[in-house]
């Protein structure tokens, strides 16, 4: 099991157990195009609502201030005015959450016992054992449900993908998504080329032996609104600098691949963004793909952000420093997209929470607007996740 090593700032804690409640206030409205969606079959799409639980807890040794175990997850689960509309999803999601948490709580109870160990052996040399996961939504509407297990965001990381038929509760394979399978490492590849260059991966056949010798299940992949991502960690599919890599193949450019009842997707719709990994989507609105991340620079002393960038394939933006972000994409009816940063900055008579509004047009990165908004509150530590983009971005 890996140790993160790092040094430990006690103010996160309140990230999580205070998170980003709701100061009011809300972005300037904008006018929205009339006219007929694209596809008529999405006005029976409805988005689902979703709850976001920040669990944090800390251990230290005895009475000292030396902190041995520092663990921070997030989880999951339809809101309790859903269940009676979807009962079997909502059982598996329970389900899942009773899964997670209890991985996590064993997680921490064995760092607790390793770092006791070495602390008692070395304690000059100790350095805080630590456990983080963040569970993020791609999608949720009454079609499919798709969330990304985020572990290790600030370090050492590593993705798993949960998606779920709304109707049926039942976890879906690559088989019930794509209509041939066996056309998915040639696409996959093909992608990814396309965004790598001349910097091939470790071979030219390497996306293609990947699907070969990885099974179905162990393949990481979330059912988003736009397509399938698929995530690569380091030295799966390119040498280990080369990062955490993302490809999305995207309904609109391989239509014929999907089974149909997975493409219908909501007209408007928020998706979670991990920082700092690439996310794919028409951006601009010329039914071209573009690539969107979001990156956090951290101080190495207190592990907060420095600023965040916002990089799109033909501008970037820079921010002030923030304790916390939680960014998410957003698309409107209208066909407009947008970025809403939530964020919470340390100040001197307490907690200050952000939403940030930025959007893509004439090819630039640009902020809108800032208010003093965050998460609806719906119990201790629990909070309503972004499901109706004009909760974030006010649209008429």
């Amino acid at each position: 099991m890996n140790k993160l090593k790092r040094i430990v700032c006690i103010l996160l804690t309140l990230c999580f157990t205070v998170a980003l409640t709701s100061c009011g206030e809300k972005p300037p409205q904008e006018d929205t195009p009339s006219g007929t969606t694209e596809n008529a079959e999405n006005k029976e799409i409805s988005v689902l609502s979703l709850n976001k639980e920040y669990i944090s807890d800390y251990e230290w040794y005895k009475d000292t201030s030396a902190m041995l175990v520092r663990s921070e997850y997030t989880d999951v689960t339809l809101d309790k005015a859903m269940e009676k509309d979807y009962p079997l999803l909502a059982k598996t999601l329970a389900e899942t959450s009773a899964m997670r948490k209890r991985t996590m709580e064993d997680e921490k109870d064995n760092f607790i016992a390793l770092a006791t160990d070495e602390f008692e052996s070395n304690n000059e040399a100790f350095s805080t054992y630590v456990s983080t996961l963040d569970v993020q939504v791609r999608r949720a509407d009454s079609v499919a449900v798709s969330i990304l297990e985020d572990y290790g965001k600030e370090d050492s990381r590593s993705f798993n993908g949960l998606n779920y038929d709304t109707e049926s509760g039942k976890e879906l394979g690559l088989a019930d998504v794509f209509a041939d399978t066996s056309k998915i490492p040639a696409t996959v590849e093909k992608e990814i080329m396309s965004r790598i260059g001349e910097d091939k991966p470790s071979g030219d056949t390497a996306v293609i032996e990947y699907f070969k010798n990885t099974p179905d299940d162990s393949i990481t992949w979330t059912l988003d609104y736009n397509g399938v991502a698929f995530y690569f960690n380091p030295g799966d599919i390119a040498p280990t600098n080369f990062g955490i890599q993302v490809v999305t193949v995207t309904f609109a450019e391989y239509p014929d691949l999907f089974n149909e009842k997975y493409t219908i997707v909501p007209d408007e719709y928020v998706v979670s963004l991990p920082s700092s990994a690439p996310f794919y989507a028409d951006i601009t609105g010329d039914k071209k793909t573009e690539e969107l991340t979001v990156s956090g620079n951290y101080d190495e002393d207190t592990k907060f952000y420095h600023t965040i960038g916002i990089n799109s394939e033909t501008s970037e933006f820079e921010a002030e420093w923030f304790s916390y972000i939680e960014p998410y994409f957003v698309k409107t009816a209208g066909g407009k997209s947008y970025l809403c940063v939530f964020s919470v900055n340390n100040e001197e008579e307490g907690k200050d929470f952000t939403l940030s509004v930025y959007n893509f047009e004439n090819g630039k990165v640009k902020l809108l607007t800032t208010s003093k908004t965050g998460l609806d509150s719906k119990g201790e530590n629990i909070f309503a996740l972004p499901a109706d983009p004009s909760e974030l971005v006010s649209v008429r």
